[in-house]
């Protein structure tokens, strides 16, 4: 379960598209729709979106989920996070949020930008860089499932 669970209303792919400014081609609903649906899983990287178009029965090839993305994120719709200098996973821009990535498995999850508003003041008036409101941050630490993972291991011992 993400921090994001709560966050979200039903996704409308055709709304959101037509409120960016973009048609409404038939790679992009299956996009929106798919990571719309994935919600609980976080942040999608381009082949966890192909697989679940292909599960939907969406024949899709790479190349197009790659120019989709692109297109998505460059009219607002999506954002990337680049988690290591070789994986990108891409999510929903429509709530305020930041991320929270564990250090061990790499998954990740969305918090609530309300909930870190204090931090980003602090960072903004901290530092001599001009943060935008929507700055996102990325925190760092180990998910419930490495979590767990740790305290067996500790018990073990």
């Amino acid at each position: 379960m993400t921090g994001g669970d709560h966050l979200h209303a039903t996704l409308d792919p055709r709304h959101v598209l037509r409120d960016h400014g973009l048609r409404c081609t038939t790679p992009r609903l299956a996009v929106l729709t798919a990571l719309g649906g994935a919600r609980e899983q976080g942040h999608l990287t381009v082949a966890q979106i192909q697989q679940l178009l292909s599960g939907t029965g969406h024949q899709v090839d790479t190349a197009t989920v790659y120019r989709t993305v692109a297109t998505l994120v460059e009219a607002n719709v999506l954002h990337a996070l680049v988690v290591d200098e070789r994986i990108t996973s891409y999510g929903l821009t429509d709530t305020p949020h930041h991320h929270a990535v564990c250090t061990r498995c790499g998954a990740i999850d969305e918090v609530p930008a309300e909930q870190l508003r204090t931090a980003l003041a602090a960072a903004r008036s901290g530092s001599r860089f001009a943060l935008p409101e929507t700055g996102g941050l990325t925190l760092h630490g180990l998910c419930p499932s490495c979590q767990q993972i740790r305290e067996s291991a500790r018990h073990r011992r």
